[in-house]
């Protein structure tokens, strides 16, 4: 069988783990097999990279940067290599990819293209080699800051993926999707099997530790991902994620996102002119704020009233426009925080009716306040007191057998 494997987070945090992945490879593949494995960073190497160079500069170049970021991640691709090698694996270590080029131009991420040469991998994949690629190839756009928010290797493994036609298997922190998180509902199910929009959806509206650029590629190009515990060897456990038109049953919801520590606005007495309000969410963007849930309420003297959400740290850099900016400081504005986003997802939803009414019936039943609300074709979303999730998610996860 012919797999693209990428190895990241929890799952390649230490030397032993890399001997444990190179030692199952040596137990289940089989001769004939094309394995290409990309490999993340392992835990502590990147983080130890930026915080040398932030100790030497505050203002890291972005060619300087992409440096950096490539060093932890062809560390541990040779460290891989060398693993495989001590069980008997003939492995290569390949650390750049340039060539033909996969176009994300329409992302709702920061990537435009991702090139990848498979010419090279296929020549070495015909001499039966198992090729070990270092993750990062300087993919996106990101700062001196985005440590832990920095991607790559994901993206990486499923544009390799696309490009030979082949299944990919991501292996990391994230070992499987559940309807909800087990931790707040303890009867939450192991999603067997879920489509791309709503893997996307949850990752958006949640905290999933899961590279979305990633999925939305495989998305675009078709291709089916796993996820998972990499010793399964019938693959019976984690989540693949495909095509919606190949899972045979849809459910209504498929399951609950959380997005902690939201904050809302609400700015009034805004011109109700149209310009106005465009040049308030510009002046946004300017400072570089993330919105969400935006709504707008007509009011009966000529203006109107504006809410968003966004999250805490976005709050900060708001309220200190607030403060500075002569058009923010003039306006009306409130801020309720201490809020949590609870969103359901599920490609059901396109097709069948009451999914809203469920949701407001439940929350009026359990007394719970709810505030803004936002929905997309497939999902849900209203924000709820911080204190009220574990109560929300609960009755919402019962009322729709999740």
């Amino acid at each position: 069988m012919n797999l693209v494997q990428k190895y990241g987070g929890e799952s390649i945090d230490s030397l032993q783990k890399v001997r444990d992945i190179a030692q199952n490879v040596a137990v289940t593949r089989k001769p004939g097999d094309g394995l290409v494995i990309v490999t993340g960073a392992m835990t502590g190497l990147t983080e130890n990279i930026i915080n040398m160079a932030n100790a030497i500069s505050g203002d890291i170049a972005r060619a300087e940067l992409d440096t950096l970021f490539a060093a932890g991640e062809q560390e541990t691709a040779a460290l891989m290599t060398i693993a495989l090698r001590e069980a008997g694996v003939d492995a290569v270590t390949v650390t750049q990819l340039k060539g033909r080029s996969l176009d994300l131009s329409d992302s709702i991420y920061d990537s435009n293209t991702i090139e990848i040469d498979t010419e090279e991998l296929e020549r070495l994949l015909s001499e039966d080699k198992v090729i070990v690629v270092a993750g990062f190839q300087g993919i996106g756009d990101y700062d001196a800051a985005d440590v832990t928010g920095r991607y790559g290797a994901a993206s990486t493994a499923v544009a390799i993926a696309a490009q030979l036609g082949w299944p990919c298997q991501l292996y990391g922190t994230v070992n499987e999707f559940y309807t909800a998180d087990p931790d707040i509902y303890p009867q939450a199910k192991v999603i067997k099997k879920v489509g791309y929009e709503e893997v996307m959806e949850l990752i958006v509206l949640g905290n999933i530790d899961l590279e979305g650029r990633a999925i939305e590629l495989a998305h675009k190009y078709n291709v089916e991902l796993y996820i998972g515990d990499m010793k399964s060897a019938d693959k019976s456990g984690g989540t693949h994620i495909m095509n919606q038109n190949l899972i045979v049953e849809s459910m209504p919801v498929t399951g609950i996102s959380i997005s902690e520590n939201v904050v809302i606005y609400t700015l009034r007495g805004i011109e109700n002119d149209g310009a106005a309000v465009a040049n308030l969410f510009e002046l946004l963007g300017q400072i570089d704020v993330n919105i969400d849930m935006i709504s707008q309420q007509l009011a009966g003297d000529g203006t109107c009233t504006v809410s968003f959400s966004c999250d805490e740290k976005e709050a900060e850099v708001l309220d200190r426009a607030i403060t500075e900016n002569a058009t923010l400081s003039a306006l009306d504005i409130s801020k309720q925080d201490g809020l949590v986003l609870i969103s359901l997802v599920g490609a059901g939803m396109a097709s069948r009716s009451g999914v809203a009414s469920t949701v407001f019936s439940v929350l009026a039943q359990e007394g719970i306040r709810y505030y803004q609300i936002t929905t997309s074709e497939i999902s849900i979303s209203v924000t709820v007191d911080r204190e009220n999730k574990g109560k929300a998610v609960i009755a919402l996860g019962e009322a729709f057998n999740l």
